[in-house]
Parts: C-alpha cells; structure tokens; sequence
C-alpha cells in the first residue's frame, strides 16, 4: 500500500518508520493521504513532460484549472498536478494562499499589483506577469483576507 504523508517535520520520520514496519510504502504521488490536523503542505509533487518536479509552495506564484488540468505555475516551470483543486486549496496555507475564482489559486506573496474592475471584481498581476481574475463569488473573501 502506497501512502502520502503530510505530516509536520517532527513526527515525520517516526510515523514514516512505524507505516514502513507495517508494510506501508511512502510515496508523494500516492492517492492515500494520512495529514495531521493544521499542518500544510510544504511542497507539491508536478509532472512536466515526463520530468517530476518537487515544487516548493513559496515558489509557486498561482495555480489554474483548465477542465481536468490542474497546472502550478512558478518563474521558470509550468507542471501538471493531480490533485483538484479544491484538495489543492486544503493542503496550502490560507496564509499564503487564497482561491480567487472556480478555476485558479494564487499566491499571495507573489501578487504584483490589484487593480479594481467592474462589478465587484479585481484584476490580479502577478509577480510572473500573468493577470488573473479575482471573480465576484470570491471577492469579500478577497478583500478581507488582504484587508482592503
């Protein structure tokens, strides 16, 4: 049985020890995820091409849907990952992370510059240059998360 653990550093090793004893095999892309309660995740495993790629959330600048892809965007590389989008917004730090629309995540430490748009929306530039939408459904969550 394959299983991925999102678990603080702490208890890392010896909950990875105590699986392994008991037939378990560690592996970052497996479907079965044991996480510990308020501990986020601290890299994301993507697929560019046939190259897997470790991506560390302070890296990524956001991450967008477009129908059953899932793509995480960061400076120099576009990977393909596998969990949804709404798994995805669960394992990142709402600190550092907020949904801002159906189909995109984004970084808030990688935002540009917030320009205000008709009807309750915003237009995001990110630090990459690439601009997103912070739709309506999402933007008093928005504007009280970045308090303005």
């Amino acid at each position: 049985m394959k299983i991925r653990l999102m678990v603080s550093e702490e208890h890392y090793a010896a909950i990875a020890d105590w699986l392994t004893v008991h037939g378990a095999e560690i592996d970052d892309g497996a479907d079965l995820i044991l996480s510990e309660k308020n501990v986020y995740a601290s890299h994301l495993i993507g697929r560019n091409g046939e190259e897997l790629y470790r991506l560390r959330t302070a890296e990524i600048i956001r991450i967008e849907s477009f129908a059953h892809d899932i793509i995480a965007y960061t400076d120099g590389v576009e990977c393909r990952l596998s969990d949804p989008l709404r798994r995805l917004e669960e394992m990142l730090d709402p600190q550092e992370f907020i949904r801002v629309s159906n189909s995109a995540i984004i970084s808030i430490n990688h935002i540009k510059s917030i320009r205000p748009s008709l009807s309750q929306k915003f237009v995001l530039t990110m630090s990459d240059g690439a601009r997103v939408d912070v739709t309506r459904s999402y933007y008093y969550i928005f504007k009280d998360t970045l308090g303005i």
